[in-house]
């Protein structure tokens, strides 16, 4: 089956309020990566972090009738991520027996050489996947992640639609991670944590 694109996200999410598990699966390939990568970002748990997404797009699918009102499932995503994880947390400060996991949530801080080392290799495999991206795509890339734009900010300035901006975006993440996957699966989940 043809996966479908994300820039029809207005008609998946309507088809999945209407219950289409084809753009259910769309949706979830989707943004896998990114209720992943959020509730890895917070709870530094590999383990717990594929529970909390596997719970969140559960609870997608049986809440599909209110999605056909949502603008963004990016943000809404995000903010249905950041409280699931906040829950979860919240229900480990209570627990007395998790207070190994509290005190070394709260000591991650520091950086060890290894993640150090990891950090700047993926810097330098990002900008030179960055650098290899097709002319448009790398500039709408740059005005949206490094200069912040919104997508009818970045349309006014390089004299396109909006619709053409998001498009662009989707492909220079597609390329982007398809890219970084060449040089090893870490590489990618490292790159896709620090650009939630």
């Amino acid at each position: 089956m043809k996966r479908e694109s994300p820039h029809n996200e207005p008609e998946l999410l309507q088809r999945l309020a209407e219950g289409d598990v084809s753009a259910y699966r769309a949706l979830y390939e989707f943004y896998w990566d990114q209720v992943y990568g959020t509730a890895f970002h917070l709870t530094k748990s590999p383990e717990q972090s594929k529970d909390l997404a596997q719970d969140i797009f559960f609870k997608l699918w049986t809440n599909r009738e209110r999605l056909a009102g949502v603008n963004e499932l990016r943000n809404y995503l995000f903010i249905v991520s950041r409280n699931a994880v906040w829950d979860y947390l919240r229900t480990q400060v209570f627990r007395e027996s998790n207070r190994g996991f509290l005190e070394q949530y709260m000591t991650y801080t520091q950086a060890s050489p290894q993640e150090i080392v990891e950090q700047k290799e993926l810097d330098g495999a990002a900008l030179a996947a960055i650098d290899r991206l097709p002319p448009q795509l790398r500039q709408v890339f740059r005005l949206s992640r490094i200069e912040g734009l919104t997508h009818e900010e970045i349309a006014r300035r390089m004299n396109i639609t909006p619709l053409s901006s998001k498009t662009y975006m989707v492909r220079a993440l597609a390329f982007l991670r398809e890219e970084l996957g060449r040089n090893g699966p870490k590489l990618l989940v490292l790159w896709t944590m620090s650009h939630l």
